[in-house]
């Protein structure tokens, strides 16, 4: 079938990255496996060969339909964004549209009944996922990960390995609940605020969060033990909790 670009269709040709994403599912019994956005099936076919429950979500009507009547109900048409997901232990893979794969990739992750999600991304994507502090990758969407799980790199294709090649390279991480106790939207706020810009110190992009004054949030930051001098990309988990937890604003 003809890729569709308003779903940012790039459908997966290397065999071999099959074999390892599928591999490094791993199911436990009594779990589902969902597959987000499983397009031509290449990774479907040996995902139900593993033989436990499975689902599949295809925004794509033409391809679900095609899909369907091979698996039949497991595969629902429906957007990944807005479905609900699985009221029971699930575990998450796809090749999931460039454009689309953060808000997807968050939602799952953070959703108490995942306990694995094996996903592929645009590469810059994944290496913010496992990037460290100082890191140029290092940012918001790291932290957010990091709140609800560990993530690693599995491996990393070329654009050789899709039809129509993307433009830029690919890469499949694991990642693995690992749901902090301080994990909070409070918390995943103030962590956003304190990237707004960039190459801004914390200081100066906390400045008004929240109605704070500059003293305000200096305050919070030398309870917390935090340098006045310090960015946010230098920060780790551990300190924006403390200085969530220091703000009195």
């Amino acid at each position: 079938m003809r890729p569709k670009k308003k779903w940012g269709q790039n459908f997966l040709r290397n065999r071999g990255a099959v074999d390892r994403i599928v591999a490094a599912v791993e199911p436990e019994p009594g779990e589902l496996v969902l597959e987000v956005g499983p397009g031509e099936g290449v990774l479907t076919e040996k995902l139900v060969a593993l033989g436990g429950d499975f689902l599949a979500w295809e925004i794509d009507p033409e391809l679900a339909a095609r899909l369907r009547g091979k698996y039949g109900e497991a595969i629902v048409n429906v957007d990944a964004v807005e479905a609900p997901l699985p009221d029971r232990p699930f575990r998450a893979v796809g090749n999931l549209p460039y454009n689309v794969g953060t808000p997807i990739l968050r939602r799952i992750i953070a959703d108490p009944h995942c306990r694995r999600a094996v996903f592929m991304l645009q590469k810059e994507v994944a290496d913010r996922l496992v990037a460290k502090p100082g890191d140029e990758a290092y940012g918001y969407l790291t932290l957010f990960v990091q709140l609800y799980a560990k993530a690693r790199t599995l491996l990393t294709l070329d654009p050789g390995s899709f039809f129509p090649p993307p433009k830029v390279r690919s890469a499949v991480v694991v990642l693995d609940p690992d749901r902090k106790p301080f994990a909070s939207e409070e918390l995943n706020a103030l962590i956003s605020a304190s990237f707004r810009m960039r190459r801004k110190k914390l200081l100066n992009n906390l400045v008004s969060y929240r109605n704070a004054t500059r003293e305000d949030v200096l305050t919070a930051m030398r309870t917390a033990s935090i340098d006045d001098n310090a960015r946010a990309e230098e920060m780790s988990l551990e300190e924006f909790e403390r200085l969530r937890a220091a703000a009195a604003w």
